[in-house]
This record gives structure tokens, sequence and C-alpha cells, in this order.
């Protein structure tokens, strides 16, 4: 008998590869967030597991991560890109996508609000401020899962990238020579960096540092610093007082989390 995680690993597989069309350069895209979306399920059921969820809880993490950004497969056919500033807003399409094809009542899922209202709010700057208990804790968890492994996905690009850029993950940025001092202003004063201050390759980097300030969760935490994803993104930055201190204060800051939660 087929597990729910299977059954919805079926689902989905399926949706990707009704796909067709693609250029080589829309299906490496297309691939990146096919694989995205089941790391981020796997590491929310792990991080469900941790936060002591029942086994219901963990399926609806388990939904709500392997779904959180199924619209992205539709924008990029439709958009040619994952810029949402320059198409749609994806979490919205995601919803749209799971509501078309009836996955709420094919996958006999309950709490249906809970489950969009933390896919709408996965890729927000911040999360509304009427959210109930239950809703901010899964909101809180996709976030986390889906931040962890964006984190993951950029540092290997950044470790082994050969010259040959992804704009995906680069934003078609220029390079840049210096962290933008909104950016700094935000990063230093622990907020996230917001995306419409970003000029630059460097400030993307300084904002995905910054994402710190937005997990939740412990175990998120020790995962962020078991693979050095903030040393490898340091790594690539040119060392200045600026960036050496940015680098400390976001790696100081995630220390104490650990060892003070």
């Amino acid at each position: 008998m087929e597990s729910w995680e299977e059954k919805l690993s079926k689902w989905f597989n399926s949706y990707c590869n009704s796909f067709k069309g693609l250029t080589d350069e829309q299906r490496r895209d297309f691939d990146i967030k096919r694989d995205h979306s089941i790391r981020v399920a796997n590491f929310s059921v792990q991080l469900a597991d941790k936060l002591g969820f029942s086994v219901e809880e963990q399926k609806l993490a388990y939904f709500v991560g392997l779904f959180h950004d199924v619209g992205r497969f539709r924008q990029l056919k439709e958009f040619n890109t994952f810029n949402d500033a320059k198409s749609v807003d994806h979490a919205k399409y995601s919803v749209e996508v799971l509501n078309e094809n009836g996955l709420f009542e094919k996958f006999e899922m309950e709490d249906v609000g809970l489950i969009i209202t933390a896919i709408q709010n996965h890729n927000k700057l911040q999360l509304p401020g009427k959210l109930t208990e239950n809703e901010l804790k899964f909101a809180k968890l996709i976030r986390d899962a889906d931040k962890i492994d964006i984190l993951k996905v950029l540092t290997e690009y950044y470790s082994t990238r050969n010259g040959v850029a992804n704009h995906t993950l680069t934003w078609e940025l220029p390079k840049g020579s210096s962290v933008s001092k909104t950016v700094a202003k935000e990063i230093l004063d622990e907020k996230l960096v917001s995306k419409k201050n970003v000029l630059s390759e460097i400030d993307v980097k300084i904002m995905q540092m910054s994402w710190v300030y937005d997990l939740n969760y412990r175990f998120s935490f020790e995962h962020l610093l078991k693979n050095r994803f903030l040393e490898t993104i340091y790594n690539t930055l040119p060392k200045n007082d600026l960036v050496i201190e940015i680098y400390r204060n976001v790696k100081v800051y995630s220390e104490n989390i650990i060892y003070n939660r």
C-alpha cells in the first residue's frame, strides 16, 4: 500500500512531466525547482518531526513543502522567468494550481485554509500579523525549509561556478563592487534585506545572509551552520571592514540561537 508521501510524489512527478517543449535552459531551471520542491518537502518533515508534530501535521508539512512552488513551472512556461516582479506572484500561482487540479479533495487534505496561508506567505518579506497559532506554526516551518534549501542550492552554485552564470540565481544583476548603503543598514539592523533595495550580485548575497533573521527554529540554525552556508557565501564576497562586520554579526547571531534556545 502506498504511503501518503508516495501518493503525493507520484502526482507531483506526473504534473512536472506534463510540461513539454522546454528549451535546454528552461529545462535546467525547471529541474532546479523540481528537485528543490522535493528536498523542501523532505526537510519540512524532518523539521516537523524535530518539533514534535503529529503524523497528520507531518503530512500537512510534506504537502506544503512539495507544492509551495508548484506554480513556478507554469510561471516558467508562460513567462520564461522565475522573477515574480516581471511575471506573477508564484505563491499565488501555486495555490491556483492546487485548486484547479482539485488536490485538496483528491488527497483528502484537512485544514485547507492553513495550507493556503502557508503557501501564499512563504515568499513574502514578512508574515501578516493576524495568523492563528497553527497557521503561524506552518508558515514559519515552510519559510525555514524553503530558505535552508535555497541556501544549499546557492552555495553549491557559488562553490562550483565555472564562469557560466545562471541568471535564475544571480537575478541578471551586475556583479557590483560594494554593498549598497540601504542593504548594509538593513542587515546591520538585524532585518531581512528587502529585494527592492538589491542592486548587485553582492547585495543579493548579503540579502541571502540576512535570512538568518527570518529563521525560526533551532534545527534550521543547526543545519545552516553545519553546512557552512554563511561561510560559503562570505568567501565569495570582497573582503572589507563592512563585509567582515556583516558576516561576524550573522554568524554570532546564529550561534547564539543554538546555544540559548
